[in-house]
């Protein structure tokens, strides 16, 4: 029998990567039994070091984060050198910038155990508007990130957005893109669970989710919230629970980020039946009915927004107070993201293929 090793970002509790913790190995296993397959899966933690401080403008601290993935290297070391790692198992690494993909790759072809190695790409270097891509000095990371790639069988993107973007920043020829996958992302789980807010009675408030980073402007929901009643939530002390509550009862989630390969919050508050008002940029471009978009330039600058304020909330107040107007095309909104960007079929497909 053939192992499926996961590789998990860190499972943090105000993210979705603690629901990837728990849904994706289960989603693999379904699947498997389902499809009557002969597969273990196994997922490699890490030490879970929390730092006194997380690191500004990140929902995890940047030297922590190297703790956890230098622990994961480490065990998945000790597995192939006591011959725990077989010919023909295979790799989910869910958050590819991540070094353990070296060693794999190096332990695969030195020690002649040949594995394959799938990697879902969030965000990086190659990304300008991403904190890698600002903070990072060049050339080195973008070295790095092809290095993941090649050596990566499969890598995964949940936009074709988000895809086309690490394609061509990292200048990756046509001949070698085969290995690049448009898969959406692995949510199926939270669907369920999110769809039940939709009959909440919904309050005449705006929700802005984002972390507090300079790609999201939060000083541009700071001085909406002097037209509207704005949820900010990260000046909110919410669990994962209280945080889909507040999300429920929200008529409308509003996003002016600079930076989205795919955007869970929007997605999951949209579930929830909040009404997205968002600008006709980054993924949001290729994901949302024109209904729901409004133009890049009023936002793209705190500057812009101030020259285009007047616009934006009369955008937003006509959404807000005609909210039943949108049932159907929020339906509409609904289904394309269901089927399309919060589901990985394709990824489970490759995987078990």
């Amino acid at each position: 029998m053939n192992t499926i090793w996961i590789i998990p970002i860190e499972p943090i509790d105000q993210r979705y990567t603690k629901q990837w913790y728990d849904n994706i190995p289960l989603t693999l296993k379904a699947t498997i039994a389902v499809r009557g397959l002969d597969y273990f899966v196994q997922t490699i933690d890490g030490e879970d070091f929390k730092p006194d401080v997380r690191t500004d403008g990140a929902f995890l601290d940047f030297g922590a984060t190297n703790v956890y993935k230098a622990t994961q290297a480490a065990e998945v070391s000790r597995m192939f050198s006591n011959g725990k790692v077989k010919a023909g198992d295979k790799f989910l690494v869910t958050d590819a910038w991540n070094f353990i993909i070296t060693p794999i790759k190096y332990m695969s072809d030195l020690l002649d155990i040949p594995v394959e190695i799938h990697s879902i790409w969030h965000a990086g270097a190659y990304d300008p508007t991403d904190i890698l891509g600002y903070k990072m000095s060049k050339p080195w990371p973008s070295h790095v990130e092809k290095s993941w790639y090649y050596s990566s069988d499969y890598n995964y993107y949940a936009t074709n957005f988000h895809k086309d973007m690490f394609l061509r920043n990292l200048d990756i020829p046509l001949e070698d893109q085969t290995r690049a996958v448009r898969s959406g992302q692995p949510h199926e789980l939270i669907v369920k669970h999110l769809v039940k807010y939709q009959n909440t009675p919904k309050k005449r408030s705006v929700m802005w989710p984002h972390r507090w980073n300079d790609d999201k402007q939060p000083e541009i929901a700071l001085a909406l919230a002097q037209d509207f009643d704005m949820i900010i939530t990260q000046k909110m002390n919410l669990d994962k629970e209280a945080y889909y509550a507040t999300m429920g009862e929200s008529r409308a989630i509003f996003s002016c980020a600079l930076h989205e390969n795919l955007g869970i919050s929007v997605m999951e508050a949209v579930l929830t039946g909040a009404v997205p008002i968002i600008p006709d940029r980054a993924s949001y471009s290729e994901m949302y009915l024109p209904v729901f978009k409004y133009p890049t330039e009023w936002t793209s600058s705190i500057e812009q927004y101030k020259k285009h304020k007047e616009d934006l909330v009369a955008f937003i107040s006509e959404r807000l107070d005609n909210a039943d107007k949108y049932t159907e095309q929020l339906k509409q909104q609904q289904d394309i993201l269901i089927k399309d960007y919060l589901n990985c079929n394709v990824m489970i497909d490759n995987i078990l293929k």
